[in-house]
């Protein structure tokens, strides 16, 4: 009776550790969500290794889809259409008109309630910025997690060549009027000293009007406007920028604008920056893009002309991580997301690893680790292992990115660094949040397109000599009427007085 009594205990308890071997196996299990996400370069983004270690620290896996950037409108956009689309979409390029219009169809999931919810970091950020209103729609809801810039990023930087300036015993400009006498400067005293007239002063793709950072208001580059006197302005009609195109096409006729300008494309400017020294000025995100790594701290960034006025973004690009209605545990996912708008998971999602892809110095600073399995050099330590890359990433700039980067690993980081905290310092956010609905949309889409055109068109023939400015200012004024700008002018003022009175 006895061995019966305990073979039956040993079944027993062969059967409950059975149970329990599978409810473990069951707990251990992660939680499974597919996705949709433009590769980092070559790298995908499931593979690398900020991304997995943020997988197996909530017990997580993603199965991603990774497309190339050429590709990705053009397949996130089929794959909607199809029906047959992911959890998430990441890294996908969505900017507010998409989420507006997906997110009503129902494609897409609100997320704001959850994030006051589950987010307790992203919460703080965005109560801490009055951030919130940047991440809405028309409809009143959030559709996407957001990519945090501590420095709130300029919308454009001019670098001019401070060692010519110095060769030539130029101060830095203050105004317009000594930025241009510096541009003619360059042009006829010879800065690079080799005896030729190949000097550059101010080049451009097109892109001028992003001087007008340095106007005395802040310039709306994306609709054009400005508020002056509190009246939200589009500035292409103004007598202001009158007098600015007749100063640009000064320049131009005089050769201190490149003569180039209407013709060539963003891939020329790097070539011929790196091909001597002959750049005096140009636009880029950071002047080693064009210039090289060897020359760029010939370059500063010009200082805004005055303060409160040089126009910034508010660090805050929705978009960068969506939620579509297949997805089933949307809560623990954002709770889980919730990491990378810390200062722990922002260091993980911008530099990886401590140990692995980068290290700590005694001085307390740090540097990409290279040579080690992760990649050979800091390009692909940073693509294949942190999930910052070709677009923008659901993840708060940790501060230790900024204020401990080693100039000893990359130089010119830390360089470009302190030249956007000059301007930030200086600047402001221009506009609002203007959130705008589908039929808003539309009609921008229309207008803008047609006015835009004409604008660039009417710049070409006033620079070439094809048209004097003064003769032809009112017949370009009315043409751009007559194509629709007064009522885009209209939309742009209803959705600004909307957005202030919420």
């Amino acid at each position: 009776m006895k061995r019966k009594l305990t073979l039956w205990l040993a079944v027993v308890m062969a059967v409950m550790s059975m149970g329990i071997a599978t409810a473990v196996a069951e707990e251990a299990a992660p939680t499974e969500y597919t996705a949709f996400a433009m590769l980092n370069g070559e790298y995908a983004l499931g593979d690398t290794l900020a991304w997995k270690t943020w997988e197996d620290m909530f017990n997580i896996h993603v199965e991603i889809e990774s497309v190339l950037s050429a590709d990705l409108t053009e397949k996130r956009n089929l794959v909607l259409a199809s029906g047959e689309y992911p959890d998430i979409f990441i890294k996908s390029g969505f900017g507010m008109a998409d989420l507006t219009k997906y997110g009503t169809q129902g494609l897409f999931v609100p997320l704001q309630d959850m994030i006051r919810e589950q987010m307790p970091n992203l919460t703080a950020i965005l109560d801490e910025r009055d951030a919130w209103d940047y991440m809405m729609s028309s409809d009143g809801n959030i559709y996407s997690l957001p990519e945090i810039s501590l420095l709130g990023g300029a919308n454009g930087t001019y670098w001019i060549n401070k060692k010519w300036m110095d060769t030539l015993g130029l101060e830095e400009p203050k105004s317009f009027d000594e930025l241009y006498e510096v541009l003619r400067a360059f042009k006829t005293g010879d800065p690079n000293g080799n005896g030729e007239a190949d000097e550059i002063p101010l080049f451009c793709v097109s892109n001028y009007d992003q001087l007008l950072s340095y106007a005395d208001f802040a310039y709306d580059a994306s609709t054009k406007t400005a508020l002056i006197d509190g009246v939200l302005t589009y500035i292409p009609t103004t007598d202001y920028y009158k007098e600015f195109l007749g100063d640009i096409a000064a320049l131009f006729a005089e050769g201190v604008l490149d003569p180039n300008v209407l013709t060539q494309t963003g891939e020329q400017q790097a070539a011929i920056g790196q091909s001597g020294d002959v750049m005096g000025s140009f636009f880029d995100a950071g002047a080693f893009l064009t210039v090289g790594r060897d020359n760029d701290d010939d370059y500063i960034l010009l200082t805004p002309f005055q303060e409160g006025t040089y126009p910034l973004t508010i660090g805050v690009t929705p978009g960068t991580f969506v939620v579509t209605d297949y997805c089933e545990n949307v809560e623990p996912l954002l709770a889980a997301m919730d990491y990378f708008y810390s200062e722990e998971g922002g260091i993980l999602a911008w530099m990886g690893v401590e140990g692995e892809t980068y290290e700590i110095g005694e001085d307390g600073d740090w540097r990409w680790i290279v040579g080690t399995g992760y990649g050979d050099d800091v390009q692909a330590v940073r693509s294949s292992n942190t999930i910052q890359g070709a677009a923008n990433h659901p993840s708060i700039q940790p501060d230790f990115w900024f204020t401990n980067m080693s100039a000893e690993v990359d130089p010119d980081e830390v360089y470009l660094n302190g030249e956007r905290a000059k301007a930030a310092d200086m600047g402001v956010v221009p506009l609002p949040m203007m959130s705008y609905t589908d039929e808003e949309n539309e009609e921008i889409a229309t207008i803008k397109t047609d006015v835009d055109a004409y604008i660039n068109q009417y710049v070409a023939q006033v620079f070439t000599g094809a048209v004097t400015l003064e003769d032809s200012w009112d017949s370009y004024v009315s043409t751009l009427n007559n194509m629709g700008l007064e009522r885009l002018i209209e939309i742009y003022q209803d959705v600004y007085a909307r957005a202030i009175a919420e």
